[in-house]
């Protein structure tokens, strides 16, 4: 039996296996104490990455990824919005090898939307494993394309999100990658399986990281929480500008490519677009979640809240999304407003009916050119609404 098969896990001499055995000087052993204290230390000295043009090299990390480590280390629960191809995936990488080779007996698991792509991060983390100085190190035991095994007792593996393969699954660090992206029929089994279980330890951690996908879906429920401060977890943003060589010519050019500005904001810009082409700024939207409050007065069993009284030197204007009637007994109970209604669709009724039936006169009237002259209520148009909307 020659040394290599002794020493080498499957002969691979970028594995040593738990028999190995490395020499240790007193430098080495300095640096070991300091890579297993500091993350940014081990990801900074030890962490290899293949550059296209200049081949393998020590990460040069980019200071939102320091920002952004520094508060898994110092976080059970952190959860990052991130733009495309800001190297989070390496962010999470780093972690993972860091925990998994410094401390015994972890159990790392990793969950994406789809089966191949945590199959993909995966092999990120074995390559990564693989770069690292064998005397860094600890040996393995098995090596497989969906977990591997580390002489001191830790593991580092993928799981699904079916509610079957989550019940009752414990580890040390989740890590979910495109947490939007997963299906909310799928993540919501998921979510109830798992974190009950891992919230319940006093030491285990989750991570987060995923790109915007609308308002509906898990993600958003967590991230908008964390950044409200409503649900103990802590949040961060990574957008494109943050990316070195990203400048407005590069913005300009992926606006292109994409197709649209809306698809640029969400998939770059971290904005939440929700489903229905929601106008409002996603950052007006936090702020106005964090200021909600109680109504002063519930009237009609609830349906009509009240949050201030009428004042007269204020402008008020009302927006319908109810019965005409009732809609009508809320303008005058304002001191009869401008009523801007959009007449589109359902909107005509609306508009014809506050004014021939309740002789509403304060309507607000504009049509963009000479066929809907006449018509009462706003006529909009994708252009003009869009523009209407946002002023």
């Amino acid at each position: 039996m020659t040394e290599k098969s002794t020493k080498y896990y499957l002969g691979n001499e970028n594995l040593p296996n738990q028999h190995a055995t490395h020499e240790y000087t007193p430098e080495r052993v300095a640096q070991l104490k300091k890579a297993q204290k500091n993350l940014l230390y081990f990801a900074s000295n030890f962490f290899y990455i293949v550059n296209v043009d200049s081949g393998r090299e020590v990460i040069e990390l980019r200071n939102y990824q320091k920002r952004v480590m520094r508060l898994m280390r110092d976080n059970r629960f952190v959860i990052v919005m991130s733009s495309r191809q800001s190297g989070k995936t390496t962010m999470m990488t780093i972690y993972a090898l860091w925990v998994a080779c410094f401390n015994a007996d972890q159990k790392i698991v990793l969950v994406a939307n789809k089966e191949s792509t945590a199959k993909d991060i995966f092999g990120r983390v074995r390559l990564a494993y693989e770069e690292l100085p064998n005397w860094v190190k600890p040996g393995v035991i098995e090596y497989g394309k969906e977990s591997m095994v580390l002489a001191n007792g830790s593991r580092i593996g993928i799981s699904t999100t079916t509610g079957t393969a989550a019940r009752g699954m414990s580890c040390n660090v989740l890590i979910l990658d495109e947490l939007a992206f997963i299906e909310p029929y799928i993540v919501d089994e998921f979510w109830k399986s798992v974190y009950p279980t891992i919230s319940s330890s006093k030491k285990s951690k989750i991570f987060i990281a995923s790109t915007p996908n609308g308002t509906e879906n898990l993600f958003y429920k967590l991230y908008t929480g964390a950044v409200q401060d409503a649900n103990g977890w802590i949040a961060d943003k990574v957008t494109w500008e943050q990316v070195p060589g990203r400048d407005e010519k590069w913005k300009q050019d992926n606006i292109k490519l994409l197709g649209s500005k809306e698809a640029f904001d969400q998939e770059f810009g971290c904005e939440f677009i929700q489903a229905g082409d929601n106008m409002m700024d996603e950052n007006l939207l936090l702020r106005l979640q964090a200021s909600c409050r109680e109504p002063m007065h519930l009237l009609e069993e609830g349906r009509y809240k009240i949050w201030d009284e009428p004042a007269p030197e204020k402008l008020y204007v009302v927006g319908p999304y109810d019965f005409v009637s009732k809609l009508d007994e809320i303008l005058k109970h304002w001191g009869q407003p401008p009523a801007l209604i959009e007449r589109n669709n359902c909107g005509g009724q609306v508009v014809d009916l506050l004014k021939n039936n309740f002789r509403y006169d304060n309507i607000v009237t504009y049509a963009g050119n000479i066929k809907t002259k006449g018509r009462l209520g706003i006529i909009s148009h994708t252009n003009t609404k869009y523009r209407g909307v946002v002023n």
